[in-house]
């Protein structure tokens, strides 16, 4: 992916979607709806730490955090030394009708349906998200020296990137996001760029345990490209 021209600002954004919920493993479009944490997303969230020590090399962010319950737990367990400052802004998709549904119940009542396309019936549209990103953006990550964490959603975070990276809210459609990952915006040479996409403490822990043994495979490139491993 090409990057984007940058301000002189240099940004620094982690993004992090909230760990797993009985919702996400039952393929439930989740927004609105506070639903908690499982044990497993629980179990996620607590193992992200030294992920995002290595991510941040040292410094200490901004932490913000999405209102809804499931995000402000996962903050709590991946950064549990920082305040965390929630903000509405950065709230998954309103999902209006269809929240609770999965994507084929959906396209039973609406065939065809591609909601980077079409939205939500009574709730936003992609557009709408990515105003609400632009926002965030302006608000958190657009000025200061730090570099900021927010724990957030899956569209949502999918949405942000493509607009951090000065792209059409819909290309969010080009960035998988699976539960308590960990991805980054960074500026590069003057250049925005994607430092490290879709991460979890697992590969971290499975690239560390290759480099142990020289006579094994070479750590993972994705991980050693952002800088993770020494």
């Amino acid at each position: 992916m090409p990057c984007a021209d940058t301000a002189k600002h240099q940004m620094r954004l982690v993004i992090v979607r909230h760990g797993e919920t009985d919702w996400t493993l039952a393929g439930r479009y989740t927004g609105t709806t506070d639903v908690g944490l499982t044990a497993n997303g629980r179990q996620q969230a607590a193992a992200l730490p030294s992920l995002l020590r290595r991510v941040l090399h040292g410094q200490r962010p901004v932490l913000v955090s999405s209102p809804r319950q499931r995000a402000t737990e996962t903050a709590a367990l991946a950064l549990p030394a920082h305040r965390t400052v929630v903000d509405p802004l950065v709230a998954e998709y309103d999902y209006g009708d269809y929240e609770g549904l999965t994507a084929e119940q959906i396209r039973q009542l609406a065939p065809g349906w591609d909601i980077w396309r079409d939205g939500c019936p009574d709730g936003e549209s992609t557009a709408d998200v990515g105003r609400r990103a632009d926002a965030f953006l302006r608000a958190h990550a657009s000025s200061g020296t730090r570099p900021v964490v927010v724990v957030t959603h899956g569209h949502f975070s999918r949405i942000l990137a493509a607009r951090a990276l000065r792209l059409a809210p819909e290309y969010g459609r080009l960035f998988a996001s699976a539960t308590a990952a960990v991805s980054l915006i960074e500026d590069h040479h003057g250049e925005r760029c994607v430092g490290l996409w879709n991460a979890d403490a697992a590969l971290l822990a499975d690239a560390t345990d290759r480099t142990a043994h020289p006579g094994g495979p070479r750590a993972d490139p994705l991980v050693s490209a952002a800088g993770l491993l020494p």
